[in-house]
């Protein structure tokens, strides 16, 4: 037995699949294209497998990773193809490989890089861009951030870096890095950021999609 880590992409209808239907939905194709998943032994027999920072039900992501125990000695040639044969519209196997020495742990994620569109019902709204711009050049920004431990004010700009912001006709792209792990920010906080420092732009339809997930240094997780 070892440990294999699948990074797969999560889009279109398949957002909408709750965390727990997941991990369901991944056993369910491991078993019909016959990947050599190791069980526990004893009366509740059940296959370890565990996703690394679960996306939010409505998120999508092209850089997800799902942690899995494997029986045989290699990961079976062509696993990827035969998954992708397998799953249901909107989940894809990117890469499967062995975590011989443990690989990177999944406590090391400090970043995670998000793509946010606002859409709007006609065209974008005179000025929002530069209006979003300006409200993330300020060096405070608060905004009331919730957490299993409560309620707390932070300032979101020591959760987040590197944003940049484009316009189309009919809506604007953010991309972002956000802080993850335990001091973890969700993107959605720039929206309601937006919300309550700019009210007088109504946004009627957001979008979150993960990029890519980082080490404190910056490193691709892997």
């Amino acid at each position: 037995m070892f440990k294999a880590r699948m990074k797969f992409a999560k889009e279109g209808r398949a957002k909408y699949i709750s965390h727990l239907d997941l991990m369901h939905t991944m056993q369910r194709a491991m078993a019909r294209c016959q990947m050599p998943l190791w069980f526990t032994e004893g009366f509740n027999q059940h296959a370890y497998v565990s996703v690394a920072l679960p996306l939010s039900t409505g998120y999508s992501g092209e850089c997800e990773f799902l942690d899995f125990n494997i029986t045989s000695e290699s990961v079976p040639v062509n696993a990827v193809e035969a998954l992708n044969d397998v799953f249901p519209e909107g989940l894809r196997a990117i890469e499967i490989y062995p975590l011989e020495d443990g690989g990177m742990k999944v406590g090391a994620i400090e970043w995670s890089q998000y793509r946010i569109t606002w859409g709007f019902e006609g065209k974008v709204p005179d000025g929002f861009a530069d209006a979003v711009r300006s409200l993330f050049r300020r060096p405070v920004v608060e905004i009331v951030k919730r957490s299993k431990r409560g309620e707390k004010t932070v300032n979101m700009k020591d959760l987040m870096r590197d944003l940049t912001i484009t316009e189309s006709e009919d809506e604007v792209v953010a991309v972002v890095t956000t802080a993850a792990g335990n001091n973890n920010m969700s993107p959605e906080y720039l929206t309601r950021a937006i919300r309550q420092y700019l009210p007088e732009y109504d946004i009627p339809f957001s979008a979150y999609h993960r990029m890519n997930v980082f080490t404190a240094d910056g490193t691709p997780f892997r």
